[in-house]
């Protein structure tokens, strides 16, 4: 067989490849029912929901849990309404409890959470930088820097001392 018997023959091979896919593309969009799995129809049983209703009764004249004294309301609650609960028995409380005075008002720190991370040196210009996670955020700190409040007063590889006031924290990796 010569160049040309090898190139007819492979012109050949490729027209009846190409036949087959146009077959297969022209038989797919004129819907013809070749390929038959033999699956049986299956009936889907429609699921019926029930609603199913809740009754709730709601008592906001409760203490506050972080006051030792005090009510979330000011109001004495003669005029409880019951919203459909017959289980519940409710007694609201008498109007000298619920009016309570608030003794004094506590200030809230928020809370830091602050990780010593890692040492970075740099031998050459003789410093060292500090990293912290302070509440999931990164941050880098020199000597004598001021973050969140607290200053940095010494970097070791082990750990760290922060200063507030006269507060000092000494913070390990």
């Amino acid at each position: 067989m010569g160049k040309k018997g090898k190139l007819y023959f492979i012109v050949f091979i490729n027209l009846l490849a190409w036949g087959y896919v146009g077959y297969k593309i022209y038989s797919a969009l004129q819907g013809g029912d070749d390929v038959d799995l033999g699956h049986d129809v299956t009936t889907i049983k429609k699921i019926n929901e029930t609603v199913k209703e809740e009754k709730t009764f709601l008592a906001l004249n409760y203490d506050d849990p972080f006051l030792k004294a005090g009510n979330f309301s000011n109001t004495s609650n003669n005029n409880v309404k019951n919203y459909g609960s017959t289980s519940a028995s409710f007694k609201p409380k008498p109007a000298s409890a619920v009016n309570k005075p608030i003794a004094a008002i506590v200030e809230v720190k928020p809370t830091l959470d602050i990780k010593y991370l890692g040492l970075l040196k740099n031998n050459d210009k003789c410093t060292q930088t500090a990293m912290l996670s302070i509440n999931g955020r990164s941050v880098f700190v020199k000597q004598n820097d001021v973050i969140e409040g607290f200053t940095v007063q010494e970097i070791s590889g082990n750990d760290i001392k922060i200063r507030k006031g006269k507060e000092v924290m000494t913070i390990g990796k």
